[in-house]
């Protein structure tokens, strides 16, 4: 067995070169069948421990190599003994099998309950929420009410009106239509003062 350093590997093509110990040696071509029963990939910078196989073209090729201190997988064989030993086993795995995903499906089935009252739950409140559309239907049968008019409407409108010939107190009805004279009709002569106080004496003292 030799012993040396990977200083080129390509991953993507899965070889490279090792340097063994000794300096005046050349470098040795390894390929990843040469490590496939490692626990991991080589890479740069590992100790190789390998035997050396001479190739017709001269070059020297690394085979039955390891990489010191990684693990090394079990054969097919062990493989095989251990498949043999689960099938011998089968049904304590399966029952703790069954133990382990009864815990995950209660967890899927309470998830799914829950998720079905929230959708329920959200469909009420849109039902409440809605706003109702009316059809032609149920204009048809709506009993239309009168509108009543506003009392305070109504106070808000004109009271009296400009007549020809109405200029003096003496022929008011009210302050309030002596103040309306002044403020809305041409010619009056009910504020002989000029303080905006019509009929001081009759109706607005």
């Amino acid at each position: 067995m030799e012993r040396g350093t990977l200083v080129r590997w390509n991953d993507e093509k899965g070889f490279g070169f090792i340097k063994p110990e000794t300096s005046n040696d050349q470098d040795v071509f390894i390929h990843i069948s040469a490590l496939k029963h490692m626990a991991r990939k080589p890479k740069d910078g590992d100790e190789i421990v390998f035997h050396r196989e001479n190739q017709p073209d001269g070059k020297i090729r690394a085979i039955k190599a390891s990489i010191e201190g990684v693990a090394v997988i079990a054969n097919r064989q062990h493989s095989s003994t251990n498949n043999t030993a689960r099938i011998t086993h089968r049904p304590s795995e399966r029952y703790h099998n069954h133990r382990t995903s009864s815990p995950i499906l209660g967890r899927l089935l309470m998830l799914i309950i829950l998720l079905g009252v929230g959708i329920f739950g959200y469909k009420q409140y849109e039902q409440m929420t809605a706003v109702p559309v009316l059809t032609n239907a149920d204009i048809d049968q709506m009993q239309w009410q009168p509108s009543v008019p506003n009392p305070s409407a109504k106070n808000l409108q004109p009271q009296f009106r400009c007549e020809t010939g109405k200029t003096h107190c003496s022929q008011m009805r009210s302050c309030a239509e002596a103040t309306f004279y002044i403020n809305n009709c041409p010619g009056t002569k009910m504020d002989g003062d000029h303080d905006g106080v019509p009929c001081e004496m009759q109706f607005c003292n």
